[in-house]
């Protein structure tokens, strides 16, 4: 996955700095996740170039908006780049609802809520992982706030936990040696993805 080029080097290419808001409903059912991707500088500075090169009238904040809608498209694509699972069954995903582009300290930021195509009771058996199969961008929760995964109005038994991932150092030296030119197999992104949790304690 890739909206811009980016110069040879090895595997991953770029990073996102992400966070994510699991949506609950009055009936306690997960229906969405809210997600945050801020881009890496450098893929910021591009996207940004890219922008202001634009011929036509449109501000900033236009051009911000059409980005975002190539996007979303982009997105649907390919599933979202989000996987949620009830135990180990992933659960189809509907689409994006609302979506918007900022700037926020001279880096790209999209946020996006995507549906669940069914509701799911809240459960310690659901988790998540978002991630580019292809690895050529690394997602990594932002560790610049507090609370990176938030549950928005669940019990307050039940919070949000990170997993972080321990892939095999083995596959870790080999993905790390792929150059841009290289292909990696489909998936792997998934052996490097953080795992969202929910924990909930008695109440």
């Amino acid at each position: 996955m890739s909206w811009v080029a980016l110069p040879a080097m090895a595997h991953p290419h770029g990073w996102i700095d992400y966070r994510v808001a699991v949506m609950v409903d009055d009936q306690q059912r997960v229906t969405a996740l809210e997600q945050s991707w801020k881009m890496d500088p450098f893929q910021s500075l591009t996207m940004v170039e890219g922008l202001e090169s634009v011929t036509g009238e449109e501000s900033m904040a236009q051009r911000l908006d059409a980005l975002g809608h190539e996007i979303a498209a982009n997105l649907a694509t390919q599933h979202y780049l989000t996987h949620v699972y009830d135990g180990e069954e992933e659960l189809t995903l509907g689409g994006i609802e609302d979506y918007t582009t900022r700037l926020d300290d001279n880096r790209v930021e999209f946020s996006f809520i995507v549906t669940l195509a069914e509701p799911q009771p809240l459960s310690e058996s659901l988790r998540w992982q978002v991630y580019d199969g292809t690895y050529f961008i690394e997602f990594l929760y932002d560790d610049q706030i507090e609370r990176p995964v938030e549950l928005v109005n669940a019990p307050p038994q039940c919070h949000g936990e990170v997993v972080h991932a321990d892939p095999d150092p083995a596959v870790v030296a080999r993905v790390s040696a792929i150059d841009i030119t290289g292909e990696t197999p489909e998936g792997i992104g998934r052996l490097f993805s953080d795992t969202g949790v929910i924990k909930c304690q008695d109440a």
